[in-house]
């Protein structure tokens, strides 16, 4: 009679823990939802990835492999950004001109990847100043990156993002013009500067 007592108020506690357990996790499957939907919007983690890439560089032996040592990470981190808009974005115009940055920026880090070999092996002193304003051009993009909350869909954040993004490699362009003397490189920064500032107009004028 008592072990059969015993076996019912075992059954009744069982029955107990498992009601108050329930609520617990059904909550707590809430809350991770939630905190997962209220996560970094995924272009600011790519440039996230992409400063992490960029501070794991080893150090350079001129200002020409330096340049063109950085700006590998940094185009990898647009074409990061542009297939995320291309599979995920509702704009015409930004879907093109993700499939243009991707096209472009791909066929330019092949080069750079050659040049750099070319480069590193008839490298300079790092000349006074450089390295300093190289610092200043990534803290300027950082700086001016919109918020996480500022970015409320994918077409506007993808131009939100890429703009100071661009205007960071527009920036470094211009520092290395100012720094070297290098025909290959000098080539290269003019004409990035030329084609990126065109595409910091079309998503200037998007956000508006």
């Amino acid at each position: 009679m008592k072990n059969k007592m015993f076996n019912t108020f075992k059954i009744i506690l069982v029955l107990a823990l498992l009601t108050a357990i329930r609520p617990v996790k059904a909550q707590s499957m809430q809350m991770h939802h939630q905190h997962s939907s209220a996560g970094k919007n995924i272009l600011l983690t790519l440039m996230d990835s992409m400063m992490v890439q960029m501070s794991k560089l080893p150090k350079a032996t001129s200002p020409e492999s330096d340049f063109i040592q950085q700006m590998i990470p940094h185009h990898e981190g647009a074409v990061a950004m542009a297939k995320y808009e291309i599979q995920h974005g509702k704009d015409f115009n930004m879907i093109q001109l993700a499939r243009s940055i991707l096209t472009e920026q791909t066929s330019e880090i092949q080069q750079m990847n050659l040049w750099l070999k070319q480069i590193s092996a008839t490298g300079k002193e790092m000349p006074s100043g450089y390295q300093q304003s190289m610092n200043r051009s990534m803290e300027a993009m950082m700086l001016t990156m919109p918020s996480n909350e500022q970015l409320t869909d994918i077409d506007h954040a993808f131009a939100a993002v890429m703009v100071p993004h661009h205007q960071a490699a527009v920036d470094m362009a211009k520092i290395i013009l100012k720094y070297s003397g290098d025909q290959l490189t000098s080539g290269f920064a003019k004409q990035l500067i030329s084609s990126q500032q065109v595409e910091i107009e079309q998503m200037s004028l998007f956000l508006k």
